[in-house]
């Protein structure tokens, strides 16, 4: 391999010029040949020998650059700055004292930009900003990308202190924004010649001068005092997102012949080193027609790989006739210059069919078959090219097959027999077929009985992340406090349950949904780690992930594997916040996300985002997906679009809530078909149902935010379900709005309440109460984008024996109650004890009871909600007796010094009282007729009579019970 050089001493020789610096618009090409020259930097960052935050000068001349605040690194002889807020970005400061008093300098850097186009600065060189003032007076200014997607190189060509922009010349100034070229794809060569001698700037890209300005003002125009930096501005932009592979700052103003020289001394090695193939091919593959601004032409010495363009494709040689060793060369040029380079790559012979066959049925992977559900996807062809045939070879009364959700799968629709049932053993014989090979291969699925018991919901389950601390990109979980949309439990301790191991091993806006059986749930998440990311959010928008992560649950307690599974085509740069919905209709899972497009595959050539396009898949079994199609494609701004996506139906109408990034606020449209498509722009209120119209622009846009004096204004990650009966609020409809800090937001999920979802403007903002039950974990973080769902008891159970077994009641006490007919029953607290063993007595919101449920002797049961923080349902049975009407009292006298005591009973009532009075000293039973009163001695024997009671146990019409009354101590001594 070529060894890449980093010389600074230009080459002797004529003007040179490349097919890739021709063709950007106004450039211009040297026509004559110049005189051999030689220049050494004043300043050179190479970036090929890290040391912390020094950037070692290699010019030797001891400019050191710093690296200041935080996300850069110098790496493979690059420095990447993450771009960001000016004030935490990471920038590197460069000394400014070879700088000052120059007219005449040449800036000349390689870069890769990944800010896309937008009012930053990859270099800068100006005044310092003046006391009283925002930003510097004077300055000369590289954007690879300005907000019109053209290259910015400026300097301000005369005084103007409030408004420096407006004297800005050169290409892609602020009035002058599409002058030049437009941003070129990937690694190029930025060079600024500020002339300030003869009162030029010229500005090139891969060595092709794009524009050259008249000037009056130079880097000496500036002052004595100067600011210089890599990565920003004075202004309080956002700080620039790429990799600078090479700085360097002459002290002369180069020619054009000097500048392409220097061009294309480094862009051959540049080029070279940036192309890879692969070493072994079985598939067609892709290959760079320009790499560092340089032409690439391929060439193949077998027909094994045939050159079409940037694409090789494969042709593997028969089985038998052994391996093809194929040398592709790579040309690359440079004007006159090329450069050579050779890869060699291994193409296998074809296996033999009955091995291609044998290699297919063995891949072949059918999960949960001993624990079937629901529908599920088997494949219609081989990675080694076989056709694969599906039978039902027994059991056909628990599936069929039909057309998969592509054309190389088959769906196999389940017929689960009923609650209570036996399972199903169906056997399903895959027939894999290649050439004149067949071979066959039998699985058994047991199909599972439906679920039995109720499938009413009683209280809520949500998933989130909190997006930052030791939950952050992580998934948390939280437990509603009973039937509560707005009360919550915190569970795990307030610790992460979910953590990605592949991909970007981040995890963001989880989504979960029941299968239409109701005994299954998948959760998918997106794929990504914005942490530690070089050029964050940009970043991940221009070269993120193409997958989402799954899981899925019989229980919402034990979950399966994490499945990494690539739904995004390859052109996307990302896959957002996946959602899924379950369609009746089509008897599938539709799953929808935001994706940027881009027009190549290869990330290295994306300048910048596009926006943000709705996507959409169908799915059996978050196995298998259909191909990605577009939903929603509507750029809504210089790199927005439309993105999260959340659906709900009511009555035969779709409603999808969505984030336009135009405003930043939440969309409200319906349809009835969900898979209608929106291309161009935005629908209004009219149109036909069966494609999507608006129902509210900016939803819930002005309403509180629970926050004292705050304002919900705009946010994302809407998340819209439905109350479930008897919820304690009162609505039919939550809608969940996430309002993170960079939309005025607490940083959490802020809520809305409607009773009718036609109507936009019926949303009730229900923070204030929310705010006081948030769930939070145990860095602080709560909940922002994820989902809520509603959850029967027993789901509901599952989970907090689980994850909060001091809040999960295993038992409660008996609560019975005594009452007599026509007294209402006083109803006691109850005492739970939990799963973890600790015990709580609880005061218990009880159903009103109705007056004829104690009019008559019997018995009743009542119910009531614990107000523990599980809501415990809980049920009091009452014992309604018959009501007596007999008073008792007591009096002793002395007789011959000992004590008599006297029990009178008296019948109020209007039936005759059979009694029995029961004392120490003896018991009498009589009938007392009905209004009369009877008094009974009792001879104690005693001189001195304690304290004591007697019972007088009554029997009167229906009723019988006992009626006691004390008596105080008597001394007759």
């Amino acid at each position: 391999m070529t060894t890449r050089t980093r010389s600074r001493i230009l080459a002797r020789g004529g003007a040179v010029a490349t097919a890739i610096a021709l063709a950007l618009t106004g450039a211009v090409a040297p026509t004559a040949a110049h005189a051999a020259i030689s220049a050494t930097p004043l300043i050179h960052y190479t970036f090929d020998a890290p040391a912390g935050t020094t950037i070692t000068d290699s010019s030797g001349n001891g400019h050191d650059g710093t690296l200041r605040q935080s996300g850069g690194s110098v790496a493979d002889g690059s420095l990447s700055l993450p771009g960001g807020a000016r004030g935490t970005a990471a920038y590197v400061e460069i000394p400014t004292a070879p700088l000052v008093g120059k007219k005449d300098l040449t800036i000349s850097t390689w870069l890769t930009p990944r800010s896309g186009p937008g009012n930053t600065a990859a270099a800068f060189i100006g005044a310092p900003v003046a006391s009283g003032a925002s930003f510097s007076s004077g300055y000369w200014l590289l954007n690879p990308a300005n907000p019109s997607g053209y290259v910015k190189s400026v300097v301000t060509n005369a005084t103007n202190a409030g408004a420096p922009w407006s004297t800005e010349v050169g290409a892609g100034g602020t009035n002058s924004a599409t002058t030049g070229a437009r941003t070129p794809a990937g690694l190029s060569l930025y060079t600024t010649v500020i002339d300030g001698t003869t009162g030029q700037l010229r500005v090139y890209i891969n060595g092709a001068r794009i524009t050259q300005t008249a000037i009056v003002r130079d880097v000496a125009s500036f002052g004595s005092s100067l600011v210089a930096s890599l990565g920003r501005s004075t202004y309080n932009d956002t700080s620039w997102n790429g990799l600078v592979d090479d700085f360097a700052v002459y002290g002369q103003a180069l020619t054009d012949a000097d500048v392409q020289s220097l061009y294309s001394s480094q862009a051959l090695d540049r080029a070279v080193a940036a192309v890879s193939v692969p070493q072994t091919a079985t598939a067609d593959f892709t290959v760079p027609l320009t790499s560092a601004g340089v032409a690439v032409a391929w060439s193949s010495d077998s027909p094994a790989i045939a050159l079409n363009g940037g694409t090789a494709d494969v042709t593997r040689p028969a089985a038998g006739s052994g391996d093809a060793n194929v040398i592709l060369t790579a040309t690359f040029t440079v004007g006159s210059e090329t450069r050579t380079q050779t890869y060699g790559v291994l193409v296998p012979q074809e296996i033999p069919d009955a091995e291609k066959v044998a290699q297919d049925l063995a891949a072949i992977e059918i999960r949960n078959l001993d624990n079937i559900r629901s529908n599920f996807s088997v494949p219609a062809a081989g990675a080694q090219g076989s056709s694969i045939e599906w039978t039902i070879t027994s059991g056909a009364a628990g599936a069929t097959l039909r057309d998969g959700v592509r054309a190389d799968s088959r769906t196999v629709e389940v017929q689960r027999p009923a609650a209570g049932s036996e399972e199903i053993v169906v056997e399903l014989t895959a027939t894999a077929v290649n050439g004149s090979a067949s071979a066959s291969r039998t699985f058994t699925a047991r199909i599972q009985p439906m679920p039995g018991g109720t499938d009413k919901t009683e209280a809520y389950f949500w998933t989130f992340f909190t997006g930052e601390g030791q939950g952050a990109e992580r998934v948390s979980i939280a437990a509603s406090k009973g039937n509560d949309a707005l009360s919550w439990n915190t569970l795990n301790g307030g610790q992460p349950i979910f953590t990605s191991t592949v991909g970007t091993e981040g995890l963001r806006d989880p989504f979960i949904i029941r299968a239409p059986e109701g005994d299954r749930f998948y959760m998918i998440a997106t794929d990504l780690k914005v942490a530690g990311l070089a050029g964050g959010f940009t970043t991940a928008q221009i070269s993120g992930s193409k997958y989402i992560e799954v899981w899925e649950s019989d229980d919402l307690v034990t979950w399966s594997e994490q499945r990494h599974v690539k739904v995004s085509t390859d052109f996307a740069g990302n896959t957002w916040a996946p959602e899924a919905y379950w369609d009746e209709e089509l008897d599938t899972f539709v799953v929808f996300w935001a994706s940027n497009l881009y027009p190549t595959t290869n990330t290295a050539d994306r300048t910048g985002v596009t926006y943000n396009r709705m996507m959409y898949a169908t799915t059996d079994d978050f196995v298998t997906f259909s191909e990605a199609k577009i939903w929603t494609d509507v750029q809504r701004g210089t790199g927005r679009g439309m993105i999260d996506s959340t659906v709900a139906k009511v009555d035969g109408v779709y409603h999808r809530f969505t984030k336009d990034e135009a405003s930043m606020t939440i969309r409200h449209e319906k349809s009835t078909d969900l898979l209608a498509t929106i291309t161009g722009t935005l629908p209004g209120t009219t149109g036909a149902a069966d494609q999507w119209t608006l129902v509210k622009d900016r939803v819930a846009s002005g309403l509180p935010n629970g926050e004292p004096g705050g304002t919900y204004s705009s946010g994302e990650g809407a998340n819209i379900f439905a109350a479930n009966e008897g919820d304690v609020n009162g609505l039919d409809w939550f809608l969940f709005i996430d309002q993170p800090d960079y939309h005025g937001g607490p940083n959490h999920y802020v809520p809305f309440g409607t009773n009718n979802l036609n109507d936009g403007d019926a949303w009730q903002p229900l923070a204030a109460k929310l705010r006081q039950g948030l769930p939070q974990n145990a860095d602080g973080g709560k909940p922002r984008h994820g989902t809520v769902i509603p959850v029967t008891r027993a789901e509901y159970q599952k989970v907090l024996e689980a994850y909060a077994p001091n809040i999960a009641v295993s038992s409660v006490a008996a609560i019975d109650v005594t009452t007599t007919t026509g007294v209402a029953p006083g109803l006691p607290q109850a005492h739970l004890t939990k799963a973890d063993g600790s015990q709580q007595t609880v005061d218990v919101v009880w159903d009103d009871i109705p007056a004829s449920e104690y009019a008559t002797p019997g018995t009743f049961t009542v119910s009531g909600i614990a107000q523990d923080d599980s809501r415990m349902p809980v049920e009091a049975t009452v014992t309604v007796e018959a009501a007596i009407d007999v008073d008792v009292t007591t009096d002793s006298r002395c007789v011959a010094g000992k004590v008599v005591l006297t029990v009178k009973v008296t019948n109020g009532g209007t039936d005759a009282a059979a009694i029995e009075v029961s004392t120490p000293y003896g018991v009498k039973s009589a009938t007392v007729a009905a209004g009369k009163s009877a008094s009974y001695a009792f001879t104690t024997r005693l001189a001195s009579m304690p304290v004591d009671e007697v019972s007088v146990a009554v029997t009167q019409g229906e009723g019988a019970g006992t009626v006691t009354a004390s008596y105080t101590a008597r001394n007759c001594g």
